[in-house]
């Protein structure tokens, strides 16, 4: 740590992020929310190696940059028992990482829509004894999840500064995250309301326009989704999202820089999915410049 006193790297931190968000056209909010994850996930990483791996939007800022949505959470596969889970939590709030940050973490009530056994958790982030950031921390305990061969990717260079290394933290594998969205897309929530979250076909299409993904995996993948929540059959194909979409769709496809038509980002993530759901490809890679399987 380079500076002294907290309050120093307060207005230090403060002034950066303020002149990132205008040479970037970042958000600034985006940008204070990411230092605050940044901190929290590197007390995680110190007081629970090896037991977690992040999922969610956040994961997919880190794979994309500036092209993910903004998210206002962190989420993550955490496979263990509630009493041993707030064991962590708590010891992680107490670490002392010499970056003036301090934790508070509390329960709250947990998205009836989400799957997963989900435990819930508002987070504030303090800094020179002020409140810095909050946020909600979702943990899924026991939803078929294995955290034990991850991904490895690395938070953006938000205090390099100060002299505080990004942290590189453990993520879902982008197959798993692909299958998880389309059992969001696809399944029907309480009440027999169908899905209300545009955000994830954006997500499957930018991921078709972004990534290579490998077929066998990704297949795999959505069969261990769809079998171990039980909710529905794994469909042959993807359906057509709801007419009321069309305004939230485009912004959102906006903010990430995406056709802003509904039906073009359909297209898109149909063009990746359908022929792996309809068993037409099971081996090979997905190439996202010529938009199809290869090999």
């Amino acid at each position: 740590m380079r500076y002294q006193t907290a309050a120093a790297f307060r207005r230090a931190l403060e002034d950066r992020l303020k002149e990132r968000s205008r040479r970037d056209g970042a958000l600034l909010a985006r940008l204070r929310k990411q230092v605050a994850f940044d901190r929290l996930l590197a007390r995680l990483l110190r007081v629970a190696p090896d037991q977690w791996a992040l999922k969610g939007g956040f994961a997919l800022q880190l794979r994309m940059a500036g092209r993910a949505r903004t998210t206002r959470d962190i989420d993550l596969a955490w496979q263990v028992q509630e009493d041993e889970l707030l064991e962590r939590l708590i010891e992680a709030t107490i670490q002392d990482l010499g970056d003036f940050f301090s934790f508070q973490v509390e329960r709250t009530t947990a998205d009836p829509d989400r799957m997963g056994g989900a435990h819930r958790f508002r987070v504030q982030a303090s800094l020179a004894g002020r409140l810095f950031e909050t946020f909600l921390m979702d943990v899924g305990e026991g939803d078929g999840v294995t955290v034990s061969q991850p991904e490895a990717l690395t938070t953006p260079d938000l205090l390099g500064f100060a002299g505080i290394e990004p942290v590189t933290v453990p993520v879902i594998p982008l197959t798993r995250q692909v299958a998880e969205k389309l059992h969001a897309y696809t399944r029907r929530y309480e009440g027999g309301r169908v899905s209300s979250r545009p955000k994830d076909l954006v997500d499957l299409a930018l991921v078709a326009q972004l990534f290579s993904l490998d077929a066998a995996r990704l297949l795999l993948d959505l069969r261990e989704v769809f079998a171990s929540r039980g909710t529905h059959e794994l469909p042959s194909d993807l359906p057509s999202p709801p007419a009321e979409w069309r305004v939230p769709y485009r912004q959102l496809a906006i903010e990430v820089g995406l056709d802003t038509d509904l039906n073009a980002g359909h297209t898109a993530a149909a063009g990746m999915l359908d022929s792996v759901l309809q068993g037409k490809v099971q081996s090979g890679a997905w190439n996202p410049q010529a938009q199809r399987w290869d090999g």
